[in-house]
């Protein structure tokens, strides 16, 4: 049990570091969502972060990771939605890798 003592602390640390992250995060978007001129980057922001998880990968991927890619940015401009966009690329990389 005293080996796994360092472990506990470890793991309850950092999952309140996460939580106070997250709910710091919610205090101050409270606060900054009333700002007339700041609504457009914060509506703009899950777009940003989809596209810099998504573009180094597909930087070093192969050809179906590159249409699957193009069809998620299509259908993201096209629908504006997150989960369409991302099943149906997600569903063009798994016949893409048979097919290519």
């Amino acid at each position: 049990m005293f080996e796994q003592y360092p472990i506990l602390v470890t793991i309850a640390m950092m999952a309140a570091i996460v939580y106070a992250t997250r709910v710091g995060g919610y205090l101050v978007g409270l606060q900054i969502r009333h700002i007339g001129w700041l609504r457009p980057i914060l509506e703009a922001l899950p777009g940003c972060a989809f596209m810099a998880i998504l573009a180094p990968a597909v930087r070093q991927g192969n050809l179906s990771e590159v249409i699957a890619m193009a069809c998620v940015v299509g259908i993201m401009w096209a629908t504006d939605n997150v989960v369409i966009a991302t099943v149906l690329g997600m569903a063009v990389l798994i016949v893409g890798e048979s097919w290519i």
